[in-house]
């Protein structure tokens, strides 16, 4: 009898724990509720940002012998559009007052990089390397016909401390940089966000030609050594002032690089050949630490 009573015993309390669990299970205690909201982890922001400075830079090199007369000229450029041809003279005058050419130099042709080098040799220049009166300039190319064409892009005047000196070797080192042409001394900066796969970007110029468009991109590479197009951006549109000012997004981003982006101004907007031959400003994308 006490056995049966035992088993008795067992089998109420095994019953009596079951209706407890399924009570328990239907009031849902023991199981989240469907609509709860799912245990995110905070994504963290990235930030960069981007100094603009002219392009295309270079530099040029000349060189005068006494001996035989000859001045050879040497000119290396960067930042000029991947592909693109470029005339380049050396003038009187100088870069805030532009003069007649005196020596016509080759062609500037851009590679792949928009990395471009050339070399002259001009023979009978008896009277050396002028101290002042020179400068040498860049054009938009790619011929010199009509004056989108002939705008300069880039310049440096030629500074000789020594003097013409008909007796004495001369050599003359030129910076090649901002030019008085319209949209040629560009300034200015970018901001980058990156949240949640969301690129924004926050630009901000000026010296642009009053109420001017721009195409403006995003690369792969660097300012001094041009890569592929990433993605081409809103243009830029600049006020009366000559200053733009915009906030633009990039869906899709996983992350910024460490190094290997940079972001172009080009000099104007649309399909021509003298719109897209000249980067007017260059920035390399530079995350925060």
């Amino acid at each position: 009898m006490n056995a049966l009573k035992s088993r008795a015993t067992a089998w109420a309390g095994a019953l009596g724990g079951l209706a407890l669990l399924f009570m328990l299970v239907a009031c849902g205690a023991a199981t989240p509720s469907s609509g709860a909201a799912p245990n995110r982890t905070a994504v963290a922001a990235t930030f960069a940002s981007v100094v603009f400075k002219h392009m295309p830079t270079g530099t040029a090199q000349l060189i005068w012998t006494p001996q035989d007369h000859s001045l050879t000229v040497k000119v290396s450029m960067q930042g000029l559009v991947p592909g693109t041809s470029h005339p380049a003279h050396i003038h009187k005058g100088s870069c805030q007052h532009p003069g007649p050419v005196v020596y016509p130099l080759p062609m500037l042709r851009a590679d792949e990089h928009g990395q471009a080098s050339i070399t002259a040799v001009f023979k009978g220049e008896s009277e050396g390397i002028p101290a002042t009166g020179w400068y040498i300039n860049v054009h938009n190319g790619p011929t010199a016909v009509t004056a989108a064409q002939i705008q300069s892009i880039s310049c440096g005047d030629i500074s000789n401390p020594a003097g013409s000196s008909p007796k004495s070797r001369q050599q003359v080192n030129v910076a090649l940089g901002e030019d008085i042409a319209p949209n040629q001394a560009i300034k200015g900066q970018a901001q980058l966000r990156l949240e949640e796969r969301t690129l924004t970007i926050h630009v901000s110029v000026s010296g642009l030609a009053p109420d001017s468009t721009h195409d403006f991109q995003l690369h792969a590479g660097s300012c001094s050594s041009m890569g592929q197009l990433l993605y081409n951006l809103q243009p830029l549109k600049a006020n009366a002032r000559g200053e733009a000012d915009a906030s633009l997004t990039v869906k899709g981003i996983k992350a910024i690089p460490a190094s290997g982006w940079y972001l172009v101004l080009y000099q104007a907007s649309g399909a021509s050949v003298e719109a897209n031959s000249d980067i007017i400003a260059c920035g390399d994308v530079v995350p925060a630490i």
